[in-house]
């Protein structure tokens, strides 16, 4: 249930599941080697940082971006993604493979969609105890993102004029989703029902009457948007105004549950600035809006550097 919000110069996601796997901020900076399945390794590559689950040394990402601000991140995708053995003539990676090659290596996110264009995700594990996870990514820079979907037919990657990604169904059927809200507005609703009574709005907010408001994903992409395109952004506390939109699509826990019964909630929030290469999080038990810079980190390291969110 994870929604993830491309806005100009932010990018920002939250996390939504029934357990933290104690995550962390972690940064794999320029000389740390990346080793992958079937693609060649790396000894030097771009910087780049965000939210991973750390084990045995590896930094599995939710997302990150990197130095040169091309950001990504991964969300649920349990119906629809399709992975598969290696195919000969193509980049093949496996799914928890994408978001290192992707920031170790592309400047833009032109470079990401060309880079991707050529890919094949494989059905390979991350790790033992880690099953393989259907995802789809959102990939954005300063000027434009993408949606990358791996399906049976093909790895489709769709332009995204929008700028939102939620789970499950494909990015398709939300735009078309769309449709359905042509009539919300913040502006009060003039009477079109019966223009001959005398009928007016009674409160304020009545012209966004009909927004779904439920935890599922097409509901949460049309509220995503809704608040994307229509919050009145402060140029000097933007990524303020960020974590006001993302509380929209944030889930408390009891509201939905899984089939087992355990609560979903927002386990952390994310705003990573591409401009001043910041990157800002609050989690479910600590509201304190927490940041650090890309330019106080040691970029030219060579191993894995990370620190609990809760800490």
């Amino acid at each position: 249930m994870c929604t993830a919000i491309h806005k100009d110069h932010l990018f920002g996601r939250t996390l939504d599941l029934e357990c933290s796997f104690g995550e962390s901020v972690t940064l794999t900076p320029r000389g740390c080697p990346l080793s992958f399945l079937y693609d060649n390794p790396l000894s030097r590559h771009l910087a780049f940082w965000g939210c991973a689950h750390v084990r045995d040394g590896r930094a599995f990402y939710y997302d990150g971006m990197n130095e040169a601000g091309v950001a990504i991140a991964a969300l649920n995708f349990p119906v629809s993604a399709h992975y598969a053995p290696p195919k000969p003539s193509y980049r093949n990676l496996a799914s928890f493979e994408v978001i290192p090659a992707l920031l170790s290596q592309c400047q833009s996110a032109e470079e990401a969609k060309d880079f991707l264009k050529k890919a094949h995700i494989t059905d390979d594990a991350a790790h033992k105890e880690l099953p393989t996870t259907p995802l789809h990514w959102m990939v954005a820079d300063l000027r434009k993102s993408f949606v990358a979907e791996p399906t049976a037919e093909e790895l489709r990657i769709y332009d995204n004029p929008v700028g939102v990604l939620t789970n499950e169904p494909p990015f398709p059927y939300h735009m078309t989703h769309l449709s359905d809200y042509l009539s919300l507005s913040p502006i009060p609703p003039e009477n079109h029902l019966a223009p001959s009574l005398s009928l007016s709005p009674y409160s304020r907010g009545m012209g966004a009457m009909g927004l779904p408001g439920d935890g599922s994903s097409a509901s949460r992409f049309v509220r995503a948007v809704y608040g994307r395109e229509h919050l009145q952004w402060n140029a000097d506390h933007k990524i303020e105004d960020f974590f006001h939109l993302m509380d929209t699509v944030a889930q408390p826990k009891g509201l939905s549950v899984t089939d087992k019964g355990e609560p979903i909630y927002t386990v952390y929030t994310d705003c990573m600035d591409l401009s001043a290469l910041s990157y800002s999080y609050t989690t479910y038990g600590n509201r304190t809006v927490r940041s650090h810079s890309f330019r106080d980190l040691p970029l030219d390291g060579d191993t894995v550097f990370h620190v609990p969110m809760d800490s």
